[in-house]
Order: C-alpha cells, then structure tokens, then sequence
C-alpha cells in the first residue's frame, strides 16, 4: 500500500462531523439460489457427505443384484408383409405393411384373447412357475402380458424394417420358452384364419358392389342413348357450335340499329313539323329557302323526282316558246340555294357557326337569294309553273310524308324482328340445356365405368391374394431356451452408486443452502461492505504475554497486521484518525488478541500508541501485555484516579497501555459519562493514536456507547463462528449509533481453504525474506551438510 491510501468513512462523530454510513449488504439473503453456489467448492467441502451416500448406494445396488430374483429372457422375431400377385418394383413379391397394421399385430400378440387361449390350448396354466405369481390382482395371463415386451425395427440399418421382436421374461428358462412359443403358434393361427374369413366377406361384398355397379352403368348408359335420339338438329355433339345463339347475337344486332334510326327520323321529323310551323301558305319562296335545308340528301332525290313530274304536268308549247332560257335559269338557282343550305348546315354542326367555311357558305347564299330577288319578275314561280309551282311549304309537307312512311316501315321491321329474337334465344336456350344434359349423362357414365374398373381390379386382386394367404409370416428366431438378464450385478452397482451420489449432492445443496456460514472472504465483504484491513490465522495463546505477539515476528499474520497497518497509516499520520475502536459479534472471535497486535505493529513504525481496555467485563489486555490490573480505566471513569496514575509501558518501545482495572458495577453508565470524552480528548492529544478494546456489539451495549466517540471502528469477524444473521445484526447495531466504521479484520481459524488461501499467500515470504539471519545461516549449513552426504 503506497502512503496516500486513505480508509476514513467521515469525521467522527464527537467532532460534530458526518454520520454518513458506509455501504454494506445487510439486504442480501442467506443463499439467493442454487446458482449462487460453486459447485466444486461445494463437492469439497460436502465430499465426505457425497462419498458416503456414493457408498451406501453402491452397497445397496449390489446388496439388490445379489438378492433379487433372477430372471430368465427368450426372443422371438416376425417379419410381417403383404403378398402381391405378382413381382412389386423391389422383385420380392410382398408388398411391407404400414405403421398402423404393424403396431396392430403388436397389439393383438399381447391381447389377453391370444394369450389366453395359447395357455389354456397347450395347458400352461398350471405351471408352477406361473401359479407361484398369481395374486388376488393378477392371474397367469395378466403376469405374462405384463412381462412380454415388444419392439419394432431391425438392427443398424434395418432399423425401420417391418419386423415384431418380441421378448418374454420369466423367472424359469425352459417355461419362458414354452409360453413364448405358445403365445406365437397362436397368433399366426389366428391371423390365417381372420384373413381367410375377411377375405371370403370381402369376395361377396364386392361381387354384389360389382352387380349392383353393372345395372346402374347399363342404365345410364341406355339414357345417354335416349337423348341423343332426341338431340336437336343442329347438335353435332361435344364441341359444336350453337346456331341459334349466333342467329339470335346477329337479330339483336339489326334490332339495335333499327331502333337508333327510328328514334333518328322521329327527331327530324319533329324538327321539319316545327319549321313548317313558321311558313305562310302564300309566302315567297325565296323568304323560306333555309327551312328545305333539314331534308336529307336520300329525300331530296326523292323530292327532286317528285317536282320533275309536277313540271312535267305544267310544261306546255307556250311555257316552252316564252320562257324556256328564264324557266331552267331559275330552276339552277332554287336547287343550287337548296344545296347550298344544305352544306351551310353541315358546315355548322361540325365546325361551328364562326369557322371561316361556315362564313363563305353564307356570302355565296347572300349572292344567290340577291340573284334571285333581281330576277323575280321574270322567273317567279306563278310566271314559270302557273298555279302548279312547288313551294316551300309542299317540299316540306311531301318530306313529312316521306319521313312517316320510313317510320311505319321501320315499325312493322321491327316487329318481325322481335319475334325472330324471340324464337332465336328460346331455341338458343334450350340447345344449350341440351349441351349441359348430355355432359352430365357422359361423366356420369365415365364415374360408373371407373368405378366397375376398381371393383374389378380389387375382385381380381382379392382372389389372388386369397390363393397366396394374404400375408407372408416369416419367423426371423423362434423362441429359445431363456437367456438370464436380470439382475445385472455392474448395472444394479453403478445405478445404486449414481442415485447415492445423486441424494449426496441434493443433501449436500440442501445443507449449504440451510448453511448461513461464510464461505469466502469475498462474501463477508459483500455482507458487509467494509474494507478488508486483512486475515489471520493461528495466533499465540493468551498466557503467552507480551511474548506471544506476532505483529514483528516473520510469520504470515505478522504480514496481515502490517498490510491493515498500511491501509490505516495515511489518516493516522494526518491526524484524520486518531482513536481507533475494536469490537466484535461475539465473544471468542479474537478482537483482544488483534488490538494487542495492531498496537504493536504501529509502535513499530514509530508512532506512540496507547492500548485502553474499555471491556470492564472481561479485561485481557493487561495479559496480552504483561501487566498488572489493580487498577485502570474503571478508576479513572469513577474519577478515583487521574489518568495519568493508570497508565503504565510495556515491554515494546512506543507502546502504553491502560488495564481495565476491578470490574465496575454498572460499567454500560461509566462508559456513557463525560469522563470517557475527557479520557480519550486527553489521551488523543499526547499520544500518535488511541486503540480502544471493546465488548462483543451483539453481547452488551458498550460498544454502541463508545464508538461514535471515536475516530474510527474495525469490526472483527471470526468466520468460522459467525453466521450471516448474526453479521447483519452486528452491522445494524454499529450503524443505528453512528459509528464510524472504517474496516473488517478477518479472524480465519478454524475456516475452510478457501479463506486459508489469503494468508497463506504469505509463506512464500516466510522461506526467506521473514526469516532471522541466524535462520537463514542454518538452513545454508544444512543444505551444504546435505550436498555433502550426497556427493559421499
């Protein structure tokens, strides 16, 4: 440890400092779980424990192989498969049963039907040695099923071949053989049977399967014959297109279009009534020229035709010699303003009436009708025609005319339609019921012939198997004489020596689980969470004296006592820590013996020390030291001497100490009075440090009335006394008084290796570098003594 290691928790509490407490592990149970136990730490400690119940097993599996009844085996092994009629993709013939009617015929040898029967058919049952198992719960037939076992599969690779392995155990070799053959003639009589009889059954179910099946093909078949005699004409079978449905698509079609112009010339028809509507019966034909623009180019062939008879009617000698030139000037004027109209409203309806064609119709309309307003006089229609000129009013009325006999005729095709339609998709309709009929009629001959193809096949296939047996049995090993199996005397052995040591290490876990003892210094660390000041091991004896420390010596506790003194010098030296307390659980753990030690080891680095014995109950440092206990601290407490009257040297240079003097009364009220405070302030300030003994915390109060006077307190655990109850009590006691608690010195004697471990590690010292020079001397003397004899 380097100088600058520090183990103050706070600042004690009588100088008014923190009362702050250290970490600890008082909330930690005895074992959390069984995971929290080192298993070979455990065999360890545990072994003699393991070992023993081992033993006992042992001896109990062996005591059992020699005493049980011995058992005797026999084995049967069957090969179970289906013949076939011919030779199966393997060349063998048989064809290997499933799973299923494998683990039936396990089944049926342990059936209690099969093994009656083969005890009472070849008189077993009055075998000695079965009667000799027969209980008021178990007769003969009850005690060989239970006693037969059987398994399936072969060995190595056959293991998933269909073969029975069927063992008996019986306590007689000769008997077991005999019921196990018994059981098997049995079972193969009764398979053979049960197959023969199965299959007579099944022979007559199919034949009437097979006759019931013929009847219902014939007739299906006789129907199908039927309806094709009575098949439509036009049905050509599976495949065939429906005539009817095409005639029927095709007048639908015609109807749609007969419809779309009908409701056509209805709406010009409208139109031109409307327009006619608007034309005097004595207007001028040239005012009303636009309204014959709503005549469609078919009309006006037609209307064209009708104005040539009536000029036809009005053409006389006179017209022709007058006017003949004026007359067909003003007919080319009338049909081109007609024709001109006519593509004005054309124009309109697809490009609008702003579109520049649109406008150039108008202006050569313009031109035409000025024409014909110039010329009126000479080719007005009462000079060309007389009283027959067509006028406006007529063209239109003739197109009406013409517009309504189109609709009737439309009208009366449609009707004609209709009930072509009709009759088309009735006809469609029920060719396509037909269709539908006759595919029925073919699949449910094709399922009934399918069906007379199996009941066929499996009738051809029962007859043959009928001739073969069914099933091929093979016997793989009959029964033998009984091989003894039981009790194996290496098998009983090691199972009883595995179940001892299996109860040996739940005991063993039980026991360490119930253990509240400390295994590892690691744990009372973690209990605790104080600092490790270090370990001890044996120490000298109280009657020893002053001689027995072992603080200087070179021995590996010496190396304890130093390590927890470098760990507490740098707060000694700085004056942070200056009164040291000493206490434990309980009595016995060796606290007394440590102080006197400590004590020691600080004299020795030069510090003046003084060891106060406050157990006034039971005082031992005045032997530890080698000195008198007339009086001490007791005296100084009742204030019958000053302190400096009782404190007295010792044998070790820098080293006082003050005795408890005669064991006071009330010793718990002394130790609580201002006199303490006095005692140890005094005390304090003319000696390097102040190490107070103290009682067990857990014995008596005196403890918890002294440490939080004190600078610091050092909890001496003996681990191989203390449970961990007894710690977390202890530690709840020091903290509740604000104690100071700056360190743990481990007592280890008597504990297991584990704690051993911390100081042993000290022997290596011991070999050479703790030894005196005189030893060192010796032991060179000795070797070169050895080498001599040796070498001579």
């Amino acid at each position: 440890m380097t100088g600058s290691t520090s183990v103050t928790q706070h600042q004690p509490n009588r100088r008014g400092g923190s009362t702050e407490s250290p970490r600890t592990g008082l909330g930690l149970p005895l074992r959390n779980s069984v995971e929290a136990i080192n298993l070979p730490q455990l065999i360890a400690r545990q072994r003699w424990l393991i070992l023993f119940l081992g033993s006992c097993g042992l001896a109990m599996g062996v005591a059992y192989a020699t005493h049980a009844e011995v058992l005797y085996e026999s084995q049967a092994k069957v090969l179970v498969a289906q013949r076939s009629a011919g030779l199966n993709n393997s060349g063998t013939g048989t064809d290997v049963v499933d799973e299923d009617v494998l683990a039936n015929h396990m089944g049926l040898i342990r059936s209690r039907k099969i093994v009656s029967e083969a005890l009472a058919e070849y008189g077993l049952m009055e075998l000695p040695s079965l009667m000799a198992k027969v209980s008021d719960e178990t007769d003969q037939v009850d005690y060989v099923i239970q006693n037969t076992s059987i398994g399936k599969g072969g060995d190595g690779s056959a293991r998933s071949a269909a073969i029975m392995n069927i063992t008996l155990q019986h306590n007689s070799p000769e008997d077991v053989q005999k019921i196990l053959a018994a059981i098997m003639r049995r079972y193969e009589r009764f398979i053979v049977s049960q197959v023969e009889s199965v299959m007579g059954e099944a022979g007559r179910m199919i034949q009437d399967a097979k006759r019931a099946l013929e009847a219902d093909l014939q007739e299906a078949e006789e129907e199908y014959l039927v309806s094709r005699q009575n098949a439509p004409l036009f049905f050509q079978g599976e495949g065939s297109s429906n005539v009817y449905q095409d005639r029927y698509r095709r007048l639908s079609e015609e109807l749609l279009e007969l419809d779309i112009q009908q409701s056509t010339m209805r709406t010009r028809l409208d139109r031109v009534r409307e327009s006619l509507k608007h034309i005097g019966g004595g207007s001028d034909l040239s005012d009303h020229l636009d309204k014959l623009a709503l005549i469609d180019s078919d009309s006006l062939e037609r209307l064209g035709a009708f104005a040539g008879l009536q000029v036809s009617a009005s053409n006389s000698a006179e017209f022709k010699a007058a006017m003949p030139a004026k007359m067909e000037e003003a007919r080319a004027q009338v049909t081109r303003l007609l024709m001109l109209n006519a593509e004005r409203e054309k124009l309109t309806a697809v490009f609008g009436s702003g579109h520049p064609k649109v406008r150039e119709i108008n202006n050569e309309i313009q031109l035409v009708e000025d024409f014909v307003r110039k010329s009126k006089e000479q080719t007005s229609p009462e000079m060309a025609f007389g009283s027959q000129a067509i006028k406006p009013d007529a063209l239109l009325r003739a197109y009406i005319g013409f517009i309504e006999h189109d609709i009737a005729a439309i009208g009366e095709r449609r009707k004609e339609l209709i009930a072509l339609t009709t009759d088309a998709e009735s006809k469609a309709k029920e060719l396509i019921e037909y269709e539908l009929k006759d595919l029925v009629l073919q699949k449910k001959i094709a399922r009934h012939e399918a069906i007379f193809d199996g009941i066929v096949g499996q009738l051809q296939e029962l007859n043959t198997a009928s001739g073969l047996s069914g099933f091929l049995y093979e016997f793989l090993e009959v029964p033998r004489l009984g091989k003894r199996v039981w009790p194996n005397v290496p098998l009983c052995s090691l199972g009883g020596l595995v179940l001892g040591l299996l109860c040996g290490m739940v005991l063993a876990v039980g026991n360490e689980l119930r253990d509240s003892r400390f295994r590892t210094a690691q744990e009372v660390d973690e209990a605790i969470g104080l600092l490790n000041l270090g370990h001890v091991g044996q120490m000298s004896a109280i009657d020893q004296g002053i001689a027995g420390l072992v603080a200087t010596d070179g021995s590996s506790e010496s190396e304890a006592f130093r390590l927890g003194r470098t760990i507490l010098l740098p707060d000694i030296k700085s004056k942070k820590v200056r009164s040291i307390g000493f206490t434990s659980s309980m009595q016995g753990d060796g606290k007394s013996t440590i102080v006197a030690n400590f004590a020691q080891a600080f004299a020795q680095v030069g510090l003046n020390v003084v060891v106060v014995d406050c157990d006034l109950r039971r005082p031992s440092q005045h032997r530890y030291l080698s000195l008198q206990d007339q009086q001490g601290m007791s005296e100084v407490l009742q204030a019958k001497l000053p302190l400096a009257d009782v404190i007295q040297p010792t044998e070790i240079e820098n080293l006082n100490a003050i005795s408890a003097g005669k064991t006071p009364e009330n010793p718990a009220e002394l130790l609580q009075g201002v006199n303490l405070d006095k005692a140890i302030e005094s005390l304090s300030n003319h000696f390097d440090l102040v190490l107070v003994d103290l009682p067990p915390v857990l014995a008596v109060s005196d403890p918890a009335v002294v440490l939080p006077r004190l600078d610091g307190a050092v909890l001496v655990v003996r681990v191989a006394r203390i449970r961990r109850e007894q710690l977390a009590n202890a530690m709840q006691r020091l903290q509740s008084t604000g104690a100071n608690l700056i360190g743990s010195m481990l007592n280890v004697v008597g504990a297991d290796k584990e704690f051993d471990a911390g100081v042993s590690q000290y022997g290596y010292y011991r070999n050479d570098y703790t030894r005196s020079s005189s030893q060192r001397k010796r032991g060179r003397a000795a070797s070169a003594t050895g080498s001599v004899n040796n070498a001579a």
